[in-house]
């Protein structure tokens, strides 16, 4: 069931202590309204009671019972959140990608790689922390980096207790697409403890985590939460950038490249 207004980091229509309010005949029009959330967003307030087979002052205390003056308001939030939850065309997601990589291209993002690879280089420590699908590209990005020499480790568990040593110099990696995932935000703080070094990949500025690094490097790209699914935003800048990044890393030469030998045996 949707249960989703838009809010600080979230998408929530509905709140459960909202859904626990409604009476029966209420919950009649929420259950209506949430399998034809397009519909609804185009009607009047007659045409909805006319469906749900009520008066147009029930839709009114209905609106009213989910902060809403009525139905207009109801109706403006509803079309945002819809709104809000739709997959971009293929071509409107290639533009935004488009547009990514132009900025790429921009001196202050070479800036913000630049001071990226002076932290990695002054560190003795590496690990990037994430959960979901950030987790995963932090796993991609510690492997990447230790296929250059810089040793990388990756914690997905947002519970796991910081791996601090007081004599070395720790530099933590955070993935976070919202910015607002209140699990990290709790392991930064744990690791802002320990006086350890902080860099974060996000989508956009400005978010509590942006505010509590040391640097961030951000990718502007729209938040995509769907109704009963999870967060399936592009990731390829992400990537991208975690590439960048080792790819400076390799060019520095600063670390040497770690040997591979050969599989066959030697006599």
């Amino acid at each position: 069931m949707i249960k989703y207004l838009k809010g600080k980091g979230d998408y929530m229509l509905f709140t459960y202590k909202q859904i626990a309010s409604l009476n029966d005949t209420e919950t009649n029009i929420y259950q209506f309204v949430i399998k034809h959330i397009e519909e609804v967003t185009k009607m009047n307030v007659r045409d909805l009671a006319d469906h749900t087979y009520v008066s147009t002052a029930t839709i009114i205390r209905f609106c009213q019972k989910l902060d809403c003056e009525g139905f207009s308001e109801f109706k403006t939030k509803l079309k945002m959140f819809y709104e809000d939850t739709q997959l971009p065309t293929v071509d409107n997601e290639v533009d935004v990608l488009v547009e990514f990589f132009e900025i790429t291209k921009t001196e202050e993002f070479k800036k913000q790689i630049d001071l990226f690879v002076e932290y990695i280089h002054n560190a003795d420590t590496i690990c990037f922390v994430g959960i979901g699908t950030s987790g995963i590209l932090g796993e991609y990005g510690a492997r990447y980096f230790s296929n250059v020499g810089y040793f990388s480790t990756s914690i997905k568990d947002p519970y796991y207790p910081p791996l601090v040593n007081h004599n070395d110099n720790h530099l933590l990696i955070v993935l976070s697409e919202s910015g607002e995932t209140r699990e990290i935000i709790d392991q930064i703080n744990m690791y802002q403890s320990q006086n350890t070094k902080i860099l974060a990949i996000t989508s956009k500025p400005n978010t509590t985590i942006d505010k509590m690094v040391d640097a961030s490097i951000h990718y502007f790209v729209k938040n995509i939460v769907l109704p009963q699914t999870y967060n399936i935003s592009s990731q390829v800048p992400v990537l991208y950038i975690i590439e960048r990044l080792t790819r400076e890393l390799q060019k520095s030469k600063k670390k040497p490249l770690p040997l591979k030998t050969s599989s066959r045996n030697i006599d």
